[in-house]
């Protein structure tokens, strides 16, 4: 007869020294994966490629975007991020990495098809960045958030874990074979971040650029809770500073910057023109009455430089004569899709347009009767109203047989 039994021996590697990281707003097991990625939609052969970056932050993830940005021998691509959060330090030289090569970051998550790993989409239904990935965040050059994203902050902890080789091992006629082994890691000790790491976060987001404000924000927020800023938080914050959908980012690609270029740390995000040619004219939409007259919104449209891209600016008008625009946005939503948000970039220049970037396909691919909806938000010292909203079809709101006929192929 053959007599079996079991043992498990568990040998005490070490434990690890202790790591500020932060506490993730859902559980997130699985470490980041960073892939260079190709649209899997039919667009050859202009395909957008894109650097995805999800899962949690740890130790070993600055070399896989170190791997990521090798394999890219100098081009220059956005970067889509997806996250909870993980370890603070990690996170801080990533976004230093990123700076330092000038790249851009939008917060979206990529979605890989089953047939090629680096094939994929770019979903924006929820898109997601809190704790330490605000810090990698935080070192885009352009940081572009949708506005339905959530971005979170709190302060951060302070965590120490003990890693453990556990073997198993089977006795046959007397001998001890070993069966499976495996390593188990838990935490021995949490608490909140000094002193030390508060000062080590401010030290990098002055670098970066952002206002106090957002340091401010993270530290008055309790670990053990998150706050999830709103749209004008992340712009006042300057966490953002674009918000609009994460296809925005690829619009540095037309900017004509030399791939890989790269920026100092201190460099302030660029915002390159976008046309190829001043934009046409396709009509204006009624917004309604307004200090005895009426309201207008002027619609010109034009060529991106970017093959899939096309500009839609927009001209608030009182009667015939333009009303400066600046901090003003124009939000346009569509049926199964993320906003689009036009606005005044240059505080210096009251008269200039607001513009958004938008997806050829996603304007020619709608029909007259589509219905969207058109919000206008002033500045709040120009009185009430302070919003202007229409709900209408594209044929209205969008002039859209003009449209079509001008940038639709």
């Amino acid at each position: 007869m053959r007599i079996v039994s079991l043992l498990a021996l568990a040998l005490p590697l070490l434990a690890l020294p202790a790591a500020a990281q932060d506490k993730p707003a859902a559980p997130q097991p699985e470490p980041m994966r960073i892939v260079v990625t190709r649209s899997a939609e039919p667009c050859e052969p202009e395909c957008r490629e894109w650097i995805a970056a999800q899962g949690a932050i740890s130790n070993d993830t600055l070399a896989e975007l170190r791997r990521a940005l090798a394999e890219l021998n100098g081009r220059k691509l956005p970067l889509l991020v997806y996250s909870t959060g993980g370890t603070v330090e990690a996170a801080i030289a990533m976004g230093e990495l990123v700076r330092k090569g000038g790249l851009d970051i939008a917060v979206a998550r990529t979605v890989f098809t089953q047939r090629d790993p680096a094939l994929g989409t770019i979903d924006e239904r929820s898109p997601l960045c809190a704790s330490a990935c605000t810090l990698f965040l935080a070192g885009g050059q352009r940081r572009i958030i949708p506005l339905q994203s959530r971005i979170g902050v709190h302060q951060q902890t302070i965590v120490e874990t003990e890693t453990t080789t556990v073997r198993d091992y089977k006795i046959v006629r007397g001998r001890k074979e070993l069966v499976d082994e495996r390593t188990e890691t838990r935490t021995v000790k949490q608490e909140q971040a000094t002193g030390e790491i508060d000062a080590k976060m401010r030290r990098y987001l002055n670098a970066m650029g952002l206002d106090r404000s957002f340091l401010e924000t993270t530290v008055s927020t309790p670990a053990d809770t998150m706050r999830y800023l709103k749209p004008e938080e992340m712009l006042a914050t300057t966490i953002a500073t674009e918000l609009g959908s994460a296809t925005l980012a690829f619009s540095s690609l037309r900017s004509g910057m030399a791939p890989g270029a790269p920026a100092g740390l201190n460099t302030a995000p660029v915002v390159a023109a976008t046309l190829t040619a001043p934009a046409t004219p396709i009509g204006s939409v009624e917004l309604g009455p307004h200090r005895g007259g009426k309201l207008r919104l002027a619609l010109s449209i034009g060529e991106g430089r970017y093959q899939q891209t096309i500009v839609l600016q927009m001209r608030l008008l009182f009667g015939d004569a333009q009303i400066p625009t600046r901090l003003r946005t124009v939000t346009l939503t569509l049926p199964n899709g993320p906003p689009i948000v036009a606005r005044n970039d240059d505080g210096s220049d009251p008269d200039a347009p607001m513009t958004a970037d938008v997806l050829r396909e996603t304007l020619c691919g709608l029909t007259d009767r589509t219905s969207i909806s058109l919000k206008i938000e002033p500045p709040a010292e120009d009185g009430v109203p302070s919003t202007w909203q229409r709900n209408g079809t594209a044929a209205e709101l969008l002039r859209l047989p003009t449209l079509r006929t001008t940038v639709c192929r």
